[in-house]
Order: C-alpha cells, then structure tokens, then sequence
C-alpha cells in the first residue's frame, strides 16, 4: 500500500495552495483572483492526466508506440447544489466524458479497447465509477 498526502492552505483570499513533492498548485476563483485553476477544473485534469500517463504506461507494456494522446474531458455540473438551492441533481458532475484522440498505429477498434484497458487501470477513473469511502473531521 502506498499513502498520498495533500495538504492545502486557505487563507484570506479564496486561493488555495499546496505543496504537492516538489510543486507548488494553487487553486482559485475566476470571480477573485484567477491565479489558477478552480477545484472542478483541477479534478477533471487530474482525469484527463491519469489516462494520459496510464495510456503510455500501457503502450510500452504492449510494445507499441504511443507518439501522442489528447485526452478531452467533459463534465456537466447544476450549480445550484454547490450554490446551496435546492436541486435533484447531484452536487457533483451528473456524467463525464472522456475522448481520446491517439496518435498510433491501431485501428478504431483497436484505438477504442486500448481506452477501455487503459481507463479501466487508472485510478482516478477507478474512484469516480466505484464509491471510495470518505470521511471528514474538524480539528
């Protein structure tokens, strides 16, 4: 088992940053400071880049060439849940899309079962189609 630890600050603005290994990510507002990207944008790249990485992780054990992959990630979201209206609609995204565009030498088919393989070890992707346990405290 291997543990990943986050830890974000907040302080007077509505920027948040973190140090993440030897990186520094900030998420923000558009409507505050814009000083980076916000939290549902972040969450579908961090998608987007597991499949990516996952992607040609899977290509060299296959033995192919992966010369490129352009992942585009949709999510549909009502706001009016994270706005705290009443909605039935889920607070989160209702669905998500993935498209891949790669760039190797297999056919559609071939293109299309290489996406199913590759999602189906990613594990963001694993996360968002089978609930993981959260809990939260205060302190």
């Amino acid at each position: 088992m291997k543990t990943y630890t986050v830890t974000t600050e907040m302080t007077n603005s509505w920027q948040v940053r973190a140090e993440v290994g030897k990186h520094q990510l900030v998420i923000d507002q558009p409507a505050a400071g814009d000083t980076g990207p916000n939290p549902l944008d972040t969450f579908l790249f961090a998608l987007a880049g597991c499949v990516s990485t996952i992607a040609r992780m899977t290509a060299r054990e296959q033995g192919f060439e992966l010369r490129g992959i352009k992942v585009e990630v949709n999510g549909e979201l009502n706001p009016a849940g994270l706005a705290g209206k009443p909605s039935t609609d889920p607070v989160g995204f209702k669905h998500i899309d993935i498209r891949a565009d790669i760039d190797a030498d297999l056919d559609e088919a071939g293109k299309q079962a290489f996406l199913e393989l590759v999602c189906a070890r990613c594990p963001v992707h694993d996360n968002l189609l089978r609930a993981t346990p959260v809990n939260h405290q205060s302190r």
